[in-house]
């Protein structure tokens, strides 16, 4: 019996790439925890770094979406989940219609929070919408020259996580926050792994130089491997032995997820990007968990 077509709802559902929403959230909860460890703290804006954190990994997987497309990057024989822009399902005005609500939700919230918070804000709001577009499309895109891992962990660890701090607690100048940003920026570059890992034939024929078409495919598990570890290893200076013991559910399934990209192939490795997703958030819950414990 055939697969039933996907509805709309599954469509529209299947832009925001809903496995990576986990990254974007992440290390806004590991500011929120650290924070929170520190002190009381405004949950108005709060809730706000939230939506800001989840409507703008939806904007720039929106966007990435678009920019693939009409480069040619998304074709036929790409092995990742359904994207209906490539697949014809919906239109180019229905996805650009939806990268503009998801615009609109981050300036929203955005602009809430600088209200909130602190005018020059703004720059980093731009720095922001700069990086959304510039990760795949402008005169450099960022993940056709290899640059797409430092990326996210710029724009996924280091920037949401330090700003978060800096609107709840007014600084950027403790060294913990940096090792946390850092560590979950490690474990989201993970994402990416697997993703240029599953598309590494369909990225090189595109010409989408990422770093696993430059380094080879044997070069991915050891990558994500070392990735997991470092993660692991900026968390060390901040808790005692028996709160890094929290981290073992972690350092489990990140060597089950080593081991699942070292064997499987093609759309198998959509499950370990899944569960490499859920690792990330998994890490931002036990490290919600140690703060709280070293209290």
């Amino acid at each position: 019996m055939a697969p039933s077509a996907p509805s709309r709802c599954q469509l529209w559902l299947g832009l925001t790439r809903p496995r990576t929403l986990f990254s974007g959230l992440s290390s806004v909860l590991v500011a929120l925890f650290y924070a929170r460890s520190l002190g009381a703290i405004e949950w108005v804006k709060a809730l706000l770094l939230i939506l800001v954190g989840v409507s703008a990994q939806i904007a720039s997987n929106i966007a990435n979406d678009l920019i693939d497309y009409k480069k040619g990057a998304d074709t036929d024989e790409r092995k990742g989940p359904l994207r209906p822009l490539s697949r014809g399902l919906l239109t180019e005005r229905e996805v650009k219609q939806a990268l503009y609500i998801s615009l609109t939700a981050l300036l929203i919230s955005g602009i809430s929070l600088i209200a909130l918070s602190s005018w020059w804000l703004l720059f980093i709001g731009g720095f922001i919408s700069i990086g959304i577009f510039a990760y795949s499309g402008g005169p450099y895109p960022l993940s056709y020259h290899g640059l797409g891992d430092v990326a996210v962990l710029v724009f996924f660890g280091w920037i949401p996580t330090l700003t978060s701090f800096y609107i709840l607690r007014g600084t950027v100048s403790d060294s913990t926050i940096w090792h946390l940003a850092t560590a979950i920026g490690l474990a989201s570059v993970n994402i990416l792994v697997v993703n240029n890992y599953r598309d590494v034939e369909e990225d090189r024929k595109a010409g989408k130089q990422t770093l696993i078409v430059r380094m080879g495919k044997d070069f991915a598990p050891r990558l994500y491997l070392t990735l997991g570890l470092l993660s692991i290893g900026f968390l060390y200076p901040i808790f005692s032995f028996w709160g890094m013991l929290l981290l073992l559910p972690y350092v489990f399934l990140i060597s089950h997820a080593h081991r699942s990209l070292q064997r499987a192939e093609g759309e198998e490795l959509n499950k370990t990007l899944g569960e490499t997703a859920r690792n990330v958030f998994l890490l931002a819950i036990l490290i919600g968990l140690m703060l709280l414990v070293r209290r």
